[in-house]
């Protein structure tokens, strides 16, 4: 097929560089077509790459989030004892859209606005200890990590001293590098964790959003709540930290933009839409396996198969965007990115994050104005392959 990577090719595609998406994702999709394609970790999936299509995709209800059934993709290994449905992005309705439905009121935009203060308190604490320490620093290790994990740990009335320990085994879950058996022990570390934390809590609700959604759904058992507790945090702190790493990189090549979010709070919403938009660091999150037969630009996909709607490619189409392959922040208002999702799965703590990445940026260019790389940006390294795309480390100085 014309402009298709070539047989060999399997998915994931790695990225050249932190800014851009695979190149075989341009190629297919001027090609027009959906081709089935060998999977790193074993087993095939339909790529999807066109906006239309993977919108489409990720709204069909014949496409499954049923982790379990043997067709399901993954860029990463994962042996069948560890595929479980137990969270809510492994559920389909009705059982999905009841679960979305307990934990919904603790993301609305109402709720979000009034965390505002808070969330604000603890970027500029966050930001105060990373400057204390001096110049060079980290930006990646020592404030975005920590940073996204004080607002999901406070969130969730998690110990402080706790956090580092879960964040490691959080990432041992999905990070490629590591063995099917350190995976594992990860997963049974985190549920040995949290079966505690909600034993708790079964007994005697707190105030903290575990306790509330167990008030108000007392049908809810041990197993159960700590697959959504699991959820919450993963889900709720590596994603925004890479976004704030890679964010941050991006708008250093960008000073006039940089700069111009220390005094413009309307804009540093425009800034986070286009850079959720340019760097969709949850590609390979949207997995699918089809729950019936189905066709997709053209492409039959028998019942059974694995579909990749992949929102990287979505998010750089030209058809949809005008000049895809650059970051432009002044394009907001029409910037229909896919960075979230879409349909019943679309992310439940998109508005949170959003706030973290306002704040946190406004903050930056406001305290340090004059940040930079404290490394040429060829030695900047990327971590690719697993479930999100982030950089090792981000090396910066004032």
């Amino acid at each position: 097929m014309t402009g298709a990577p070539e047989e060999s090719a399997t998915f994931p595609f790695a990225r050249p560089c932190p800014f851009a998406v695979p190149e075989e994702y341009a190629r297919l999709r001027a090609d027009g077509s959906v081709p089935r394609l060998p999977l790193a970790a074993g087993g095939d999936a339909w790529v999807v790459t066109r906006y239309e299509d993977v919108k489409n995709a990720l709204n069909d209800d014949r496409l499954s989030n049923d982790r379990t059934h043997p067709g399901y993709p993954s860029p990463i290994a994962i042996p069948p004892a560890m595929r479980t449905n137990g969270s809510l992005l492994g559920m389909d309705p009705p059982e999905h859209t009841a679960y979305r439905r307990m934990v919904k009121a603790e993301f609305t935009l109402q709720r979000v606005r009034a965390m505002h203060p808070r969330v604000q308190q603890l970027v500029t604490e966050h930001l105060d200890r990373f400057v204390a320490k001096g110049a060079p620093g980290d930006l990646a290790a020592d404030f975005a990590q920590p940073l996204t994990l004080a607002v999901i740990g406070e969130l969730l009335a998690i110990p402080p001293q706790d956090l580092d320990g879960l964040h490691d085994a959080t990432r041992g879950m999905f990070d490629a590098a590591r063995t099917p058996e350190q995976r594992h022990a990860s997963i049974s570390f985190l549920d040995h964790y949290f079966e505690q934390y909600v034993a708790d809590r079964l007994e005697k609700p707190g105030d903290d959003m575990i306790g509330r959604i167990i008030r108000r759904n007392p049908q809810l058992g041990l197993t159960e709540t700590v697959h959504l507790t699991r959820l919450l945090l993963n889900g709720g702190h590596d994603s925004t930290a890479s976004m704030i790493s890679l964010g941050v990189l991006t708008l250093l090549r960008h000073p006039e933009h940089f700069r111009a979010l220390a005094t413009d709070d309307a804009f540093a919403e425009d800034v986070v839409e286009e850079l959720l938009r340019y760097l969709t660091v949850t590609d390979l999150t949207t997995a699918r396996v089809a729950a019936a037969d189905l066709e997709i630009g053209g492409s039959a996909i028998a019942a059974g198969d694995g579909v990749y709607p992949a929102t990287a490619a979505a998010n750089r189409d030209p058809e949809v965007f005008e000049d895809p392959e650059t970051f432009d922040p002044t394009r907001a208002g029409r910037n229909r990115h896919l960075a979230f999702g879409f349909g019943r799965h679309l992310c439940l703590g998109a508005d949170l994050a959003r706030l973290e990445l306002r704040l946190v940026f406004a903050e930056l260019a406001r305290r340090l104005p004059d940040l930079r790389i404290a490394v040429p940006e060829e030695q900047v390294t990327v971590r690719d392959g697993g479930f999100v795309y982030r950089l090792a480390a981000l090396p910066v100085t004032w």
